[in-house]
């Protein structure tokens, strides 16, 4: 799934406007992003944990109760 498609979802989902959708993605990205540059661990309970390894690549962790939801 693309950016697009995954905002499309959200509307879905959410009942946002797909302007909404797509400014929450802009800023969950670029809250991210922002912590990173700190050299911060991002957790979101539930979901997963985000951070940026030695190698400047960005690692993600999802949580139990996702990897439950999944499969």
């Amino acid at each position: 799934m693309d950016r697009t498609g995954f905002a499309k979802k959200l509307v879905e989902k959410s009942h946002l406007s797909e302007e909404e959708a797509s400014r929450f993605i802009d800023a969950f990205l670029e809250t991210l992003a922002e912590y990173f540059k700190k050299g911060e661990k991002v957790v979101i309970a539930d979901f997963g944990s985000f951070y940026v390894r030695e190698d400047k690549s960005v690692q993600f962790n999802p949580s139990a109760k996702l990897k439950d939801q999944v499969g």
